[in-house]
């Protein structure tokens, strides 16, 4: 096993990639990016619950240098053997070292409840359901994925999407700000213990998704509605394509550092 890896991330040979949150928005978008830079004998796994959606993703990412491989996951409920299954089935035929690289894109998650004021959370059981889709879940795939390629760890890739939120509080988004916070410093401490892998936290910024709708259609936060209308009628809000093309290209330089934080409009 090697001690110490480049940062700069090379996609041209035969790159193994899981995604998840991959039926639309950013999932959907990078995936497609993605799919522009793999090299030959390229193996790719979209996860989400959507099958029809996967579907539409699949053929928008097809290159004659990948297969493709896509499967209905609910990933709040899914155990650790199911999701080591999926990822082991979907290398069938190929062999775990004929890999140059292996990526896992970490793209699921979900707002919370927005209709509750912070100071009047106490429903322990949905806050479990929405930390058990946003962070433990996300752990428990990031270590089947370790297991299926541990022979290889130190052709890993980690890609977390992130949040400014995970760094900085809204008003508003106490589950999602504390959930992303967590999950970030979770990735942290594993690129501190696997300094050989590159792990990256990628902020997205705000990105025009069906999230936005909801944010303005549920929040109670009179604040966090006024951010998001501003972001709409200003014109600020990001398409999915952009931001994937800042993250692959983020991975492709290779300058973060171990588990960093890069957001979309930090500096190249």
């Amino acid at each position: 096993m090697a001690t110490s890896a480049s940062s700069i991330v090379d996609l041209s040979g035969a790159t193994y990639c899981v995604l998840t949150g991959a039926s639309q928005g950013i999932g959907r978008a990078i995936a497609v990016e993605l799919s522009k830079y793999l090299g030959p004998k390229s193996l790719m796994l979209l996860l989400a619950r959507n099958k029809v959606e996967l579907a539409k993703t699949a053929e928008l990412c097809k290159s004659p240098n990948i297969k493709i491989v896509y499967e209905s996951m609910d990933l709040s409920k899914a155990s650790g053997p199911e999701m080591f299954d999926v990822i082991k089935r979907s290398t069938e035929g190929y062999k775990v070292s004929d890999f140059a690289t292996t990526v896992i894109f970490h793209n699921v998650g979900s707002l919370g409840n927005l209709s509750v004021e912070t100071e009047r959370m106490e429903d322990v059981e949905e806050m479990r359901q929405y930390y058990d889709l946003n962070v433990f879940n996300v752990i428990k795939l990031n270590t089947q994925f370790l297991k299926v390629f541990e022979e290889i760890e130190d052709r890993v890739v980690i890609v977390n999407v992130t949040s400014l939120c995970a760094i900085k509080p809204m008003s508003g988004m106490a589950s999602y700000c504390s959930g992303k916070a967590a999950r970030e410093m979770y990735f942290k401490v594993l690129a501190e213990e696997k300094k050989h892998m590159r792990v990256l936290n990628y902020s997205p910024g705000p990105v025009e998704t069906s999230m936005i709708d909801y944010v303005l259609a549920e929040t109670v936060n009179a604040n966090l509605r006024d951010v998001f209308m501003s972001f709409k009628s200003q014109g600020a809000l990001l398409k999915p394509e952009i931001t994937a093309k800042k993250c692959l290209k983020v991975l492709q330089q290779g300058k973060f550092s171990p588990g960093g934080h890069v957001d979309y409009f930090d500096d190249e």
